[in-house]
């Protein structure tokens, strides 16, 4: 139960959408966007160049899901499978207007659904350790610590893998 995204609780303190917002798989078309959104939603250093977001766009296991509101991109997930068993979450960006709302959260569980049906076990992130509210959304998805990974932002900037079961 623990692991099912569709039973977990959903948090209070959410603002509600107040517009239509679809799912949808990434599209090529979508590239610019995301870059953009990544750029907002991610510090220099550590939002993806063009060419990192393509790489991962491109692996052969990768997988994305995409919120779309009103013809625009309001957040979307991207993953891909390291073998067979395990699936690794690249990134999570939702528009600051757009935060507080669920968005996140619906894109992961998202993109977890795929991880599962494509035969992945588990899933794991990385995430800075000076953001508590995202290691705090996480744990709330049931990610939980796996360990401190040393200047992985950069010197003296390092990161939490966090992992979570999928089965």
């Amino acid at each position: 139960m623990r692991d099912d995204p569709a039973r977990l609780p959903r948090t209070a303190n959410r603002t509600p959408r107040t517009d239509s917002v679809v799912l949808r798989e990434v599209r090529p078309s979508d590239f610019e966007e995301m870059y953009r959104l990544d750029q907002v939603c991610f510090e220099p250093g550590i939002a993806y160049s063009r060419e990192d977001l393509w790489r991962f766009l491109a692996i052969a296991t990768a997988d994305g899901v995409v919120a779309e509101a009103a013809g625009r991109i309001a957040g979307f997930a991207i993953g891909y499978r390291t073998s067979k068993r395990v699936a690794r979450v690249v990134t999570l960006d939702v528009d600051p207007k757009r935060r507080r709302q669920g968005l996140g959260r619906d894109l992961l569980e998202d993109l977890l659904g795929r991880f599962v049906r494509s035969g992945a076990r588990e899933a794991r992130l990385e995430v800075s350790v000076e953001n508590p509210g995202a290691i705090a959304f996480y744990e709330s998805l049931g990610f939980r610590n796996r360990r401190r990974i040393r200047d992985y932002y950069g010197p003296g900037r390092d990161a939490r893998e966090m992992v979570r079961g999928l089965g």
